[in-house]
């Protein structure tokens, strides 16, 4: 007796494979999940224990103060250090970074890692920056240059593999901002045209990671990471033009951030 099979076609999947390794391995969602990846590598990693270290050092709020934060994203040469320091100014805020100067010395060894370790390397880097929001901001407006948002969109671009259509839809669980973590009042991210930016970085001596360094030769990469900023939620980000000359693009932020904010 022989058995017949039939060959049929079905419709694409709801996901890309390779979405489905994205969370806790190339995005975490928990403080808990990111430290305890780093505690594993403790012996193979000796950098590993300064970075557990300085967490260990810093409170972990989920709230901020009774002043607004003010994230400020975007890829490298939209304006993001320039107008951060104008907003410093402006509203006599306080400026921070993500990840915070603390980790610098470290980021050139995280940045050699596989995928599950630097990601891990960079979520407790928000959670640093988040104790240092929570305590500056109880005593004047917050300015962060880049948080979640920056760690979450470039994990997204790295882990998903093809082009745009391969990004996981809008709403997905993934675009999700983990419960622990400080929210901020408000995201703004910063936006050129392809050539615009291409301009402003020429001559630029930038300290770029391996995925940075990518936006320049990968036009599919850089749309991936575009795209994953804008579909995360909650907070999600107000997109800012950011081609006019820096007075313009700080006029616009300032009635942003008073409309918003109320600052």
């Amino acid at each position: 007796m022989s058995t017949r099979y039939c060959v049929m076609s079905t419709g694409a999947p709801v996901l890309h494979p390779s979405v489905l390794n994205i969370m806790n391995n190339d995005v975490f969602y928990s403080f808990e999940d990111a430290y305890n990846v780093l505690v594993e590598c403790r012996d193979i990693i000796p950098e590993s224990k300064a970075v557990l270290d300085l967490v260990d050092q810093r409170m972990h709020p989920s709230e901020s103060g009774k002043f607004p934060v003010i994230v400020i994203e975007g890829l490298d040469a939209t304006g993001k250090t320039t107008l951060t320091e104008s907003l410093k100014k402006t509203v006599n805020a306080a400026l921070l970074k993500s990840p915070p100067q603390s980790l610098a010395p470290l980021r050139p060894r995280f940045d050699c890692e596989p995928p599950l370790i630097r990601r891990a390397f960079y979520a407790l880097g928000n959670y640093i920056t988040a104790g240092q929001i929570a305590r500056e901001s109880s005593k004047t407006p917050v300015i962060v240059d880049r948080y979640w948002h920056s760690t979450a969109a470039y994990a997204i671009a790295t882990a998903v593999g093809g082009g745009v259509g391969n990004l996981p839809a809008s709403g997905s669980e993934v675009y999700r901002w983990p419960e622990d973590l400080l929210r901020p009042s408000l995201v703004l991210l910063l936006t050129v045209n392809p050539e615009e930016r291409q301009r402003r970085l020429r001559g630029r001596g930038l300290d770029q990671t391996r995925e940075e360094s990518e936006l320049e030769v990968n036009h599919l990469f850089r749309k991936k990471v575009e795209e994953a900023y804008k579909r995360i939620e909650d907070p999600a980000c107000v997109i800012v033009d950011a081609s006019p000359t820096p007075d313009k693009v700080l006029q616009q932020v300032l009635l942003l951030m008073k409309n918003k904010c109320h600052l």
